[in-house]
């Protein structure tokens, strides 16, 4: 079997993207994250590498998918808990809003996952918001992936640990969680005050609530597409583009993809030595595979 010269061209490139935007936060080499993130405009193509970014730009929750399998269903339930609270009169946060994240231009936000699905939970119709990138999901991932740790200088290392799936948001869970609300409590919010905010949303009292409650949170849910990207890697893996870490973070990566300065697109800058030896070194293992494939 012969392989052209256009089908090794296309091997070489993909390889060498892989090598410079990894899909793994945790083998994203520094040194190389450092100069594909800042060297966009050193290419000789002064608009090439620019990347459409909006910010400000909403959708029904239910427009949108997850880029991550990872979430809490702790933390997801406050966040609904105080959305009603608030809806209600007393204290909380409102329902949809900003994420302060990217969200992929076809649909999948790259951060917020914990607001994203409260606020289904919530109110599905509700509006949430971020920053709009011309780019698909999975290519997303890979560009946030790099800024993370060549323009913000985090270690590829670093990624936030997985927790639940998305199993947690099924009938059964739900209603656990719901009764631990009434029972228990949570860090913000009395068991008392979380039975009256479910009485007040679902007309209902006591155990009737709850389960109202459950059946209400569940349908609404149900209007998601729990959807990633293909091949999109688990939590610790994805980027980390988090203000609690560095402030400012999207700011930056938002003004770094849209001024052109990640070097995405050929011709790149940088060290031309290292790319032609990067090319040589792509070219004898694609001959090694092929050779070991097809030797009869």
């Amino acid at each position: 079997m012969k392989i052209t010269k256009t089908q090794l061209r296309k091997i070489i490139k993909e390889e060498l993207e892989a090598e410079r935007f990894p899909l793994k936060l945790s083998t994203v080499n520094p040194k190389v994250a450092k100069a594909v993130t800042t060297q966009g405009r050193k290419d000789g193509e002064e608009k090439d590498d620019v990347i459409q970014v909006q910010a400000n730009k909403t959708f029904p929750v239910a427009k949108l998918k997850p880029s991550q399998t990872s979430m809490n269903i702790d933390k997801a339930m406050g966040m609904a808990f105080a959305m009603l609270s608030q809806a209600q009169g007393g204290k909380g946060m409102g329902t949809g809003g900003d994420l302060g994240a990217f969200i992929s231009k076809d649909g999948h936000i790259m951060d917020g996952h914990h607001r994203w699905v409260a606020t289904a939970m919530v109110d599905p119709t509700k509006e949430v918001g971020g920053y709009l990138v011309d780019f698909p999901g999975k290519e997303l991932i890979k560009v946030l992936n790099a800024i993370t740790v060549g323009r913000l200088e985090q270690d590829p290392g670093s990624g936030k640990e997985a927790t639940g799936g998305f199993e947690q948001f099924q009938e059964a869970p739900v209603l656990k969680q719901l009764k631990s609300m009434v029972t228990k409590g949570s860090k913000h919010i009395k068991p008392e005050q979380a039975l009256q905010i479910l009485e007040k949303w679902t007309g209902q009292k006591g155990d009737a609530a709850v389960q109202a409650a459950g059946v209400k949170f569940v349908d609404n849910i149900k209007s998601l597409k729990f959807q990633t990207p293909q091949g999109s890697p688990e939590r610790p893996d994805m980027p980390v583009i988090d203000d609690e870490r560095m402030k400012g973070s999207a700011t930056i990566a938002a003004k770094a993809m849209a001024g052109g300065e990640i070097d995405w697109n050929e011709p790149y800058a940088g060290n031309r030595k290292d790319e032609s030896r990067l090319r040589k070194r792509i070219r004898e293992e694609v001959s090694r595979v092929l050779k070991a494939r097809f030797k009869k």
